[in-house]
């Protein structure tokens, strides 16, 4: 029987919980979005989106992370996940017009999550400026 991947990495968070609080590290949502926004911006979806998900579940109304969570499932060549991120985040926080655009044309096929070849290393696409390139020619 395969263990899930899932099951050693919150297994390790559990471990690093006390680690952190005895070093005095406060862990807060705000403080894991900020790591997440830092992984992310080095291209690190995986680990960025693992600390989006401890944000949300430190603050269920943390609509930004859920955003950020639905790029870091774009970026992942994930669109189930992207639109279910960005769907929860437009729950929570409807008056976001350009998540709303983005999740129509997910939906619609209008946009759809670069696509590359399974062997292939991920490589970001940059989602906030693939995006924003893609509405700036595709109107």
């Amino acid at each position: 029987m395969k263990i899930p991947q899932h099951f050693f990495l919150a297994a390790a968070l559990l471990l690093l919980v006390p680690v952190f609080s005895a070093a005095g590290v406060k862990i807060t949502p705000e403080n894991d979005y900020r790591k997440g926004l830092d992984l992310y911006s080095k291209g690190r979806y995986e680990a960025a989106l693992e600390r989006f998900q401890l944000a949300i579940d430190g603050n269920w109304n943390f609509w930004q992370s859920y955003q950020m969570a639905g790029y870091c499932y774009f970026e992942m060549r994930d669109k189930d996940g992207a639109l279910d991120a960005f769907e929860e985040s437009l729950k929570i926080n409807p008056r976001n017009p350009k998540l709303v655009k983005i999740v129509n044309d997910l939906r619609s096929g209008a946009l759809d999550v670069p696509v590359r070849p399974v062997e292939a290393e991920a490589r970001p696409v940059g989602t906030p400026v693939y995006l924003q390139t893609f509405y700036t020619y595709n109107r």
